[in-house]
């Protein structure tokens, strides 16, 4: 028997995302552009620019607060890296995914910003690719290091909202 294959191989200390969560919304929103270039729809009445820019400024702040929050509890603001800590406090008392959440509410305030429709009808596909795709992973990546007490934060903060 070799050194090598004696060694038991773990799993990742990290959740082993297909993708960067960023680029699924970026992309929702560059796909929405093109479609709009094809067959633009406005997406909101005239004079309706600043709903955009308040979704936009809402945002930001939620995705701000979240990235201190993480801060604060020293674990990394991106999922592709090892968490080191169940951050529990702050936007995350309140929902499992607030930069997700932050990511959403900008692509939604950039389409009413721009009276792209299409933009904004992107995020839908964009939220279902996540939770596929990220959010599931992140999940049992979570519940695999942290165990029990990840268990009951997912029983008692929902997903999105």
């Amino acid at each position: 028997m070799t050194e090598s294959s004696s060694l038991v191989e773990l799993p990742p200390d990290h959740p082993n995302l297909p993708t960067k969560p960023p680029y699924i919304f970026v992309g929702a929103m560059l796909v929405g552009f093109v479609v709009h270039w094809i067959k633009p729809v406005s997406a909101r009445p005239d004079r309706w620019g600043g709903l955009g820019a308040i979704f936009c400024a809402i945002a930001i702040g939620l995705l701000a607060w979240a990235w201190l929050a993480l801060k604060r509890h020293r674990t990394d603001v991106r999922p592709w890296k090892p968490t080191t800590a169940i951050v529990t406090e702050g936007p995350y008392a309140l929902t499992r995914n607030p930069i997700y959440l932050g990511f959403a509410l900008m692509q939604v305030g950039v389409g009413l910003w721009s009276d792209r429709l299409a933009v904004v009808l992107m995020v839908i596909p964009a939220i279902i690719a996540t939770n596929n795709w990220v959010i599931a992973r992140e999940e049992a990546y979570l519940t695999r290091k942290f165990g029990e007490p990840y268990e009951r934060y997912l029983s008692a903060v929902r997903r999105w909202l």
